[in-house]
């Protein structure tokens, strides 16, 4: 019984972890840092160049600068770099072939065909 997300049970149970269990001293840390981040950002003029003040004397973490930089982005769509891929470009080929085929309309054909698949059990 009470399987669900929404049980007061469960929702009781997670909210005690949240305050006094596993998940507090990440949750302190998590607001810890975003506090000496906001700190600093009031602590500059408008512009963003200039301090207006001595800070506290706290160190700001080394996290900080983890937030502050904008990791590179890594492309998940579509088969890049595939072992398919692979082999063709070691046997001297395009790692793609090029569409060759013409549909009804003229144009190039689609590399995938549209509708229900056509394997269905």
């Amino acid at each position: 019984m009470a399987k669900s997300l929404r049980s007061k049970v469960k929702r009781s149970f997670r909210s005690k972890k949240r305050e006094t269990g596993v998940y507090a001293a990440a949750e302190a840390a998590r607001l810890h840092r975003l506090n000496s981040k906001l700190r600093q950002v009031t602590q500059k003029d408008e512009d963003g160049d200039i301090p207006l003040g001595e800070a506290d004397g706290e160190d700001i973490p080394d996290s900080m600068a983890v937030d502050t930089e904008r990791p590179q982005r890594v492309s998940t769509h579509g088969p890049r770099g595939s072992r398919r891929e692979e082999w063709r470009k070691s046997k001297g080929m395009a790692a793609r072939p090029n569409p060759h085929g013409m549909n009804r309309q003229g144009s190039v054909a689609a590399r995938r065909k549209a509708g229900r698949s056509k394997r269905r059990r």
